[in-house]
């Protein structure tokens, strides 16, 4: 199947590394095209869903015609498509008046509020290429830390939970584990898009938040009351966001834990499994038990830029 992808502008690189990551850890044969924020791509999967985890894509399509001229995409496009009575163009203002005119000319007839179908069409390298958008359900907003049950004010957005549990390489029925869990938003996003999940948390009251957070999505999960340097798991991946630095934690020296968390992660993972954690972004990071992957700097709010850490275990 062949998709046109438009990324999210919020990072100049997380966007695309995520979604390479959903398709090494779907194990999906793929190849890409790039131009500026779009992206063509050609994926060996019978059906679309995969697509629907992307956290920093904001739209997605199935192609449905390619061509250098409007004139021939719109006789493509038409053709290409039964049952159609009605349709809107999202594209720059010029293209989506003549691609309009073109299609309604054909027969079609332009509905900006409740389409058959939602046609996006770009200039893509000097080519034109139209998709029919994919409706995947974005509920990160309504799924906001202040509307859970149990709430912390360190909670993470859900869609950046979202984002680093894909660049964990997981895929569905893997076990993710967050041992700092809190009141459990990278385990619920994990938990949305299908993978087995545990963790714990030193605090017990956020070991019960998070279980009630969790209850809310109909997610069940092994959360644990306990240090996350003396946990034993055997994970997929490891996805978290470690307290380093705040004093609601602990009193032990931050580098110490971290340290401690390190070797006690390693041993959750098999050789080439993936560890994804946020650290403060001037913490300097060594270790000969992980290789790094890549890592991204991200601004949490105009006085907090956190570092995003991909790891694989050696």
């Amino acid at each position: 199947m062949r998709f046109l992808l438009r990324l999210s502008g919020e990072h100049d690189r997380l966007p695309l590394a995520e979604l390479r990551a959903v398709l090494e850890g779907e194990s999906i044969e793929h190849s890409l095209e790039l131009c500026g924020r779009l992206v063509l791509l050609d994926a060996v999967v019978d059906e679309p869903s995969f697509l629907g985890r992307l956290a920093y894509t904001l739209c997605a399509g199935e192609v449905v015609g390619e061509g250098k001229t409007l004139d021939l995409l719109a006789g493509e496009v038409f053709d290409s498509m039964e049952d159609v009575l009605s349709f809107k163009v999202y594209a720059s203002q010029d293209i989506a008046k003549k691609f309009g005119g073109l299609l309604d000319r054909l027969g079609w007839r332009v509905d900006l509020v409740n389409p058959d179908v939602g046609i996006d069409v770009v200039d893509f390298n000097g080519v034109y290429v139209s998709a029919v958008r994919l409706d995947f359900e974005r509920t990160y907003e309504k799924r906001k830390p202040q509307y859970r049950p149990y709430f912390h004010p360190t909670s993470m957005h859900p869609k950046l939970a979202r984002c680093l549990v894909n660049l964990s390489h997981v895929s569905r029925g893997d076990f993710v584990v967050d041992p700092f869990c809190g009141t459990g938003g990278i385990l619920i996003e994990a938990g949305l898009m299908g993978m087995v999940v545990g963790g714990s948390d030193v605090d017990g009251r956020m070991v019960d938040g998070c279980l009630q957070n969790l209850r809310v999505y109909g997610l069940k999960a092994d959360i644990k009351i306990g240090d996350a340097v003396d946990m034993s798991y055997k994970a997929d991946a490891i996805v978290t966001d470690p307290p380093y630095g705040r004093a609601s934690y602990t009193s032990e020296d931050v580098d110490l834990l971290y340290d401690r968390f390190l070797v006690s992660a390693r041993g959750f993972l098999d050789v080439g499994s993936h560890l994804v954690l946020m650290l403060p972004s001037d913490k300097v990071f060594e270790t000969e038990l992980f290789d790094v992957v890549d890592w991204f700097d991200f601004r949490i709010h105009k006085s907090l830029t956190r570092r995003i850490w991909v790891l694989t275990a050696i």
